[in-house]
C-alpha cells in the first residue's frame, strides 16, 4: 500500500473514450490507479477537457493549454516530432507548480508518463521528482515479404530507427535518466531503449494494455462439436491484412464462414477480392457495431478469431477475443506474438511468404472448425492467460515498483 502522502501524476496527451486506443488505455490506467490511490492526478491536453468534465466527470485532472511554441511545432514539417516532448515539458511544469503551491514533499512525488508509447519520442523528465515511463512499445515494421508495400515515411523510420535512438542518447537524456521504464514490446523495444541510453536495471517487463474486469467477468465462450463461423474485427487498413484471410478461404476443406466487423480504406478491396475468388457468399461485411458490448455479446457465436496483422504493437482485439474464450489465429509478429501461445491458446504463423501464411490460416481454420474439443481446450487456456491481463493486476504490479522507488 502506497502512503497517502505520496502523490502520483499521470501524464498522457489524450485521455478519452473517443480518441482511439491509446487515449482509452490512458483513461483506464487513470481510473484503475485512482481506485487504489486517491492522491492520483491526471495531466492531459486541453482538447480533452470537455469530455472529461461533462461526460466522464473525472476528478483531479489538470490540463495543458496550447501556446505559441506548441502551435509552431505542430505546423512545422521539420519540428513537428517535438510536439510530444514539448507537451511533456509543459505537463511537468504544471506538476511542479502544483507541488510548490501545495507545499508537498518532492521526495514523495512520482511522475508517470503513460503515453505516448513510442520508444523514439524524446522524453522529458522532472529534476525534482521520480520519473516513470511506459508501457513503452511500438517500433513494429513490416516483415520482409511486405516491405514493398511500405510507405516512404515508414521505410525512413525503419532504416533510421536505431541511429535516431543513438541521437536520443546524446541529446535527449530522459530515457537514460528515468527511474523506471515499463517495457511492453519485449526484446525489440528493449534493444531500442538500450540504443537510446536506457539502463538495463531500470527496465521492467510489462503488459502493454490491461483488460477491464467487466470483460473478464463475462461468461467464457464454450465450444463443442463443429462450428464453421470465425470473426475478424478492427479497422480495415492494409497492415491488418484482412485480404490474407479472404484468400485462405479458397484453400479450406470446409465451408468456413467469415464475419468481418469494421470499416476502413481496405473495405472495397476486400469486397472485390471476395467476389473475385468466388467466396463472397462466405464473407459477411458487418460494418461497426454501434455499441462495443454488443460486439462482445456476439462472440459467443464464433469458433475463433483471426488477425494476421503485420504492424500491431499489441493487439487489444486479440486480448478481448482470447479473454472471452476464442482461440486466436495470428502471425508470429509484433504484439500478437507476445499474447498468443502457439498451439495452446491459438496459432501463430511465421510470415515466410504469402502462400505459406494463407495455407496455414486455412489449415487452422479447418482444424478448429471441426474439432470442438481442441477449441474448448484452447478456450480454457486463453481465459486462464487473460486472468493476468486484468487492469487491477497490472496496476498492482506497477505500484509495487513505485514502492521500491520510494523506499
Amino acid at each position: 500500500m502506497i502512503s497517502e502522502q505520496v502523490i502520483i501524476f499521470l501524464i498522457a496527451p489524450n485521455v478519452s473514450e473517443q480518441m482511439g486506443g491509446e487515449a482509452m488505455k490512458a483513461l483506464q490506467i487513470y481510473q484503475q490507479l485512482k481506485q487504489i490511490h486517491q492522491n492520483t492526478i491526471q495531466i492531459t491536453h486541453g482538447r480533452n477537457e470537455i469530455e472529461i468534465r461533462r461526460h466522464l466527470k473525472l476528478q483531479d485532472v489538470l490540463f495543458v493549454k496550447d501556446d505559441w511554441i506548441t502551435i509552431f511545432l505542430w505546423k512545422s514539417l521539420i519540428f513537428q516530432w517535438l510536439v510530444d516532448a514539448w507537451f511533456s515539458h509543459k505537463a511537468i511544469a504544471i506538476a511542479e507548480d502544483y507541488v510548490m503551491k501545495n507545499k508537498l514533499d518532492p521526495s514523495k512525488v512520482i511522475i508517470h508518463q503513460t503515453e505516448p508509447n513510442s520508444p523514439v519520442i524524446p522524453r522529458t523528465i522532472s529534476k525534482n521528482f521520480y520519473n516513470v515511463f511506459g508501457p513503452i512499445n511500438g517500433n513494429i515494421y513490416y516483415p520482409e515479404i511486405f516491405r514493398a508495400k511500405e510507405t516512404f515515411k515508414t521505410k525512413v523510420r525503419r532504416v533510421f530507427h536505431i541511429p535516431f535512438q543513438k541521437v536520443n542518447s546524446l541529446f535527449f537524456r530522459g530515457v537514460a535518466k528515468a527511474d523506471l521504464l515499463f517495457i511492453a514490446g519485449g526484446s525489440r523495444t528493449k534493444n531500442s531503449m538500450l540504443a537510446a541510453g536506457a539502463r538495463p536495471k531500470k527496465m521492467i517487463d510489462s503488459l502493454d494494455c490491461g483488460i477491464k474486469d467487466e470483460i473478464l467477468n463475462r461468461p467464457r465462450v464454450k465450444h463443442k462439436g463443429e462450428n464453421f463461423k470465425f470473426i475478424h474485427f478492427g479497422r480495415l487498413v492494409f497492415h491488418k491484412c484482412t485480404f490474407l484471410i479472404i484468400e485462405s478461404l479458397v484453400k479450406t476443406k470446409n465451408k468456413i464462414l467469415l464475419d468481418i466487423v469494421g470499416k476502413g480504406p481496405e473495405l472495397e478491396r476486400c469486397q472485390a477480392l471476395a467476389k473475385e475468388l468466388g467466396v463472397e457468399d462466405r464473407v459477411n461485411f458487418l460494418g461497426w457495431y454501434t455499441n462495443h458490448d454488443e460486439l462482445l455479446d456476439s462472440l459467443e457465436n464464433y469458433r475463433g478469431f483471426i488477425l494476421p496483422s503485420i504492424e500491431d504493437s499489441n493487439g487489444i482485439v486479440v486480448q478481448e477475443a482470447m479473454t472471452l474464450g476464442l482461440p486466436a489465429i495470428c502471425l508470429d509478429w509484433g504484439g500478437p506474438q507476445l499474447l498468443v501461445e502457439n498451439g495452446v491458446t491459438g496459432y501463430l504463423i511465421e510470415p515466410k511468404n504469402q502462400e505459406f501464411i494463407t495455407n496455414h490460416i486455412a489449415k487452422y481454420l479447418d482444424e478448429l472448425a471441426v474439432n470442438g474439443d481442441l477449441a474448448e481446450k484452447m478456450s480454457i487456456a486463453s481465459r486462464e492467460k487473460a486472468q493476468n491481463w486484468r487492469w487491477s493486476t497490472v496496476i498492482n504490479q506497477w505500484t509495487g515498483y513505485y514502492l521500491k522507488l520510494l523506499t
